[in-house]
């Protein structure tokens, strides 16, 4: 097909998305979003024949339902946060286990950082249930912005002249401007897509296991509490282990080589594991299982005029966060389509620098797993990471090296390429070598881990009434986002507390610390009890220098504040 130099959406373009999982429902919710800001109105009809609402494998994208700690930071700066009744449990620490040891790693600022979801309705034959899915509200969340879902299955993918055509059974082919894939690996649509003849060829995987674990919401908090617990142990082939707490259930997740039910078994009757198993020790055992294919994240040529593939379909981080390569993709196949065009060139110039960025930083992990791999083998290695940890835990910030490392590495929060370079560092190294030769494994003691009880489906850290969150004059590097309660705006003016402001739900503040180094300019005070999350100052960076749209955000938000406090400050003057 010959590649056209300039096309573009514009009022009535037709765009049709091939799934409707976290990529095919930002993708929607982001294009449409963004067309309001323009003035255009294009249609976008998402086909997802699964209803996510429904319990077991058939309402289920297969997957642990872990959302990381920077996704969740990049979705309250965009005002989408997830619901009480969506996130099952707030993570705010890793419990790190080889086969005879085990360590926890709390996480930055002391806060839930991770949420725990369902992907489906639930676990077949759960009842009870008072959680949704996360698939299924993000997809309400596009659907409210403008799309159309649609329930039928897509048999095939054809052109009509140069646009693409969508079939499904019993109804006339559908035309559209714009066609985007945003499928997983265990779904046939790839070969449709491949069939187009532009060059794609859907990408790699590897076999998981699933499993759900029907142990109750007591067994769950006194058990797992609000840890993730990941396994360090020689299983040859098994390159990522997690036991993951939710609101009633635990989800098991291997990814790895040649998982079958006998590989699952070994895994689930070792010691370390069995203790949070309740006595299960059979690939039968659990309430619901899948084996799905995981994607590699190196699909080739994965767009072409008028149509672009993203997600797990497109570009994936190996092994980690797959919802956050699904909505990182998204937003910027979106903002491409929309602010360049959907040419081949388009997305070759806006889309294709995000693909090469993530298939890079996957060489880097690959080299990680490697090492890791040689490490596992040892007992004197693995012993040095375990004291290593330990140690740390009475440290903070920069010194912890190996537990930032680790944490960065499970939640899938940095790149791998800035781990890679950390564990070059001559402190890293340095400290590794003597924890393997001298250190001592005793744990921290439960007065340095200052562990706050929270509730099991928040988000952030809980402020109670009066208690300062910022204050002004100090030095900051992040900002905050309110995600439940009120805070209160103050100044010092002739030694006398000024009032500018009430903060609330959605509200930013401390931004300004992002950009420049100066002290805090106000105090913010809890009013009440107030959830705050804290965007880290790398992450949100990181998300800027990927997505230059994402500075909009801010940028509205500061300039809202700027036109409230010029209000309120001459109000104070006039008083």
């Amino acid at each position: 097909m010959k590649q056209n130099s300039s096309l573009f959406l514009d009022d009535g373009s037709r765009v049709a998305v091939i799934g409707g999982g976290p990529a095919g429902s930002f993708f929607s919710y982001f294009l449409l979003h963004m067309t309001q800001r323009v003035g255009i109105s294009p249609s976008v009809d998402i086909y997802e024949r699964r209803e996510f609402s429904k319990l077991g494998p058939v309402g289920c994208n297969m997957c642990a339902g872990v959302i990381s700690e920077s996704l969740v930071q990049s979705l309250s700066i965009e005002g989408i946060k997830l619901p009480e009744n969506v996130v099952q449990r707030g993570i705010n620490s890793f419990q790190l286990h080889t086969d005879k040891e085990s360590v926890t790693m709390y996480a930055p600022f002391n806060e839930m950082r991770i949420a725990t979801v369902y992907r489906g309705g639930g676990p077949r034959g759960a009842t009870e249930l008072k959680w949704e899915s996360f698939d299924e509200y993000l997809l309400q969340l596009a659907g409210a912005e403008g799309a159309n879902i649609i329930r039928d299955r897509v048999i095939n993918l054809s052109w009509d002249g140069q646009k693409p055509q969508v079939h499904i059974k019993d109804k006339e082919p559908q035309t559209y401007d714009l066609i985007v894939g945003a499928f997983g690996v265990n779904s046939p649509s790839g070969e449709l897509f491949e069939n187009l003849s532009f060059g794609y060829r859907k990408p790699g995987a590897r076999k998981t296991s699933n499993m759900e674990f029907a142990f109750g919401s007591e067994y769950v908090t006194n058990t797992l509490g609000n840890s993730m617990h990941a396994f360090l142990m020689n299983l040859p082939g098994l390159h990522f282990a997690a036991l993951v707490p939710k609101g009633n259930h635990v989800t098991m997740c291997l990814i790895g080589d040649d998982i079958n039910n006998k590989f699952v078994d070994n895994f689930m009757q070792r010691p370390p594991v069995q203790k949070y198993l309740a006595g299960n020790d059979s690939h039968t055992a659990g309430a619901c299982s899948c084996s799905p294919y995981a994607s590699l994240g190196d699909a080739t040529q994965p767009f072409g005029d008028r149509v672009v593939l993203i997600g797990d379909s497109g570009m994936s981080r190996l092994n980690k966060d797959g919802i956050g390569s699904a909505y990182r993709t998204a937003k910027v196949a979106a903002v491409t389509a929309l602010f360049r065009g959907i040419s081949q060139k388009d997305f070759q110039d806006g889309y294709l620098p995000i693909c090469n960025a993530i298939k890079l930083d996957n060489r880097f992990g690959r080299v990680i797993y490697t090492i890791v791999e040689v490490i596992k083998k040892s007992r004197w290695l693995t012993r040095g990471v375990v004291r290593m940890i330990n140690s740390e835990q009475r440290k903070s910030g920069k010194q912890r090296r190996m537990s930032m490392v680790l944490w960065d590495m499970f939640t899938g929060s940095a790149p791998y390429r800035d781990v890679f370079m950390r564990c070059l560092h001559p402190g890293f190294i340095g400290g590794y070598i003597r924890h393997i030769a001298f250190g001592s494994s005793a744990p921290a003691t439960e007065a340095d881990r200052k562990e706050e009880v929270m509730e099991e489906t928040a988000l952030g850290r809980l402020y109670h009434n009066g208690e300062i969150i910022i204050q002004e004059g100090e030095p900051g590097d992040c900002m905050y986002v309110i995600q439940s309660g009120q805070a209160e705006v103050i100044i010092t003016q002739d030694g006398k507390e000024v009032s500018l402001s009430v903060l609330s739900q959605g509200d930013v503040f401390g931004e300004m610390a992002l950009f420049q180094q100066q002290p805090r300019s106000a105090t913010v005070r809890a009013m009440g009890d107030t959830r705050v999350l804290t965007i880290d100052k790398r992450i949100f960076l990181r998300r800027v220098h990927e997505d230059p749209s994402f500075a909009y955000l801010i940028l509205q938000k500061m300039s809202q504040r700027i036109r409230e406090l010029d209000s309120e400050m001459a109000r104070i003057k006039t008083k």
